[in-house]
């Protein structure tokens, strides 16, 4: 997958112009990339088009000019783009209350080697990004990785497919759709 530059992102005023039909596009595309697992966890999976929109996002909100902070903002988001043989999503743990954040959010600390993509009956873990995770917390993003061989893009083309939440008190599962498939898929190219 081509690697994101300046010459990507437009100026906070053309930007404005377009963002509605941008933000329509990226939520569309979104919605076909995310996978639900429960009402708690829900993985974003990122491509080229998606980073794009939240660099223009950040830009906007923080009326972004800098082209140094810009270029930061490329690199930042430009480690989240899927690679060959690398799906990348933003995992976000949704707790709205506080009785769910004392509730869920100790549990949500070992989230890290229970949180997979498993084909046929192969679980590949989830690399989280580090430094998110302390022992008594948790931030509500991550960003993870799941790096598949050649065997697994293989089997992921035929064989049934999950992520999956392997949490004893949050056990969860959701199925990877034919159009999610075809998706994650042309990521891993």
């Amino acid at each position: 997958m081509k690697t994101l530059d300046i010459s990507d992102i437009i100026p906070i005023a053309e930007y404005e112009k377009q963002r509605d039909a941008r933000r329509k596009a990226a939520m569309a595309q979104r919605a076909r990339r995310l996978v639900q697992l429960g009402d708690k966890l829900a993985l974003h999976f990122e491509t080229r088009d998606t980073l794009i929109y939240q660099i223009q996002e950040m830009m906007r909100v923080e009326n972004m000019t800098s082209v140094d902070a810009i270029l930061e903002e490329i690199e930042v988001y430009g480690d989240l783009l899927p690679r060959d043989g690398v799906l990348s999503a933003t995992l976000f743990i949704q707790l709205t209350t506080d009785a769910d954040l004392r509730t869920w959010l100790p549990l949500f600390t070992q989230l890290e080697g229970n949180l997979a993509l498993k084909i046929g009956s192969e679980m590949i873990q989830a690399e989280f990004e580090p430094g998110r995770t302390r022992e008594d917390k948790t931030s509500s993003v991550h960003y993870v990785k799941f790096r598949l061989n050649e065997k697994q893009r293989a089997a992921l083309k035929q064989s049934p497919a999950e992520f999956v939440c392997t949490l004893q008190k949050y056990g969860r599962s959701a199925p990877v759709n034919d159009d999610l498939r075809k998706e994650l898929l042309a990521d891993l190219e």
